[in-house]
């Protein structure tokens, strides 16, 4: 586990319209003010867009699954801003729904709005951190250090030495569901007969 600590500094409101990408007009937006770090919460709808739901199979590094979707869902989500080679890295997660149907995921390259989005974006200032890429996950990271920490910055938790462990301290991949939910919500993932 890592940590860093932080104040709020500005907070804006912001509208994106029908037809405007909203993870491109968000990054400018972001570039234009600033903006080093932060949190964004979103809501509103989408025409089209995609995003990874998942990975193909659960392995280090995933393979992302992704899911294109069209002809306009409701939109809610959040997102983080850190600092990343060439800017500010925004990493946004939402959930979509039309007609019944739903999904959940990161969105990726392009979310088109429709009608509206409304976005509030919370600068936080004074963050050690940054979003680098981790060539073990293949995935850009946030990296979070402790400004008070002595040695390389990277804050730990008391008796965090050595392996990781889950929270419970279990590290052996079992599951912790309790009551066979585990079981439930692996039958709910699958898929049905065709």
């Amino acid at each position: 586990m890592q940590y860093t600590e932080g104040q709020i500094g500005r907070i804006f409101v912001v509208r994106i319209d029908d037809g405007e990408d909203l993870l491109a007009y968000l990054r400018q937006f972001i570039a234009d003010k600033g903006i080093q770090a932060g949190s964004i919460v979103f809501l509103g709808a989408l025409m089209d867009g995609k995003m990874v739901t998942g990975p193909e199979k659960p392995v280090i590094p995933p393979d992302p699954h992704y899911v294109f979707f069209e002809g306009g869902w409701e939109v809610f989500g959040v997102g983080t801003i850190y600092p990343g080679e060439i800017g500010p890295y925004i990493h946004c997660h939402a959930s979509v729904g039309r007609a019944g149907h739903a999904l959940t995921g990161c969105l990726r390259e392009r979310a088109v709005t429709y009608l509206i989005v409304e976005a509030v974006i919370y600068e936080i200032t004074g963050l050690s951190a940054r979003r680098e890429f981790d060539q073990k996950m293949q995935l850009h990271l946030p990296v979070l250090k402790d400004p008070a920490a002595k040695d390389n910055g990277q804050a730990t938790l008391p008796g965090e030495e050595g392996e990781p462990a889950t929270p419970s301290g279990k590290n052996n991949g079992e599951s912790e569901l309790p009551g066979g939910l585990a079981e439930i919500i692996r039958d709910l993932t699958k898929k049905p007969p065709v």
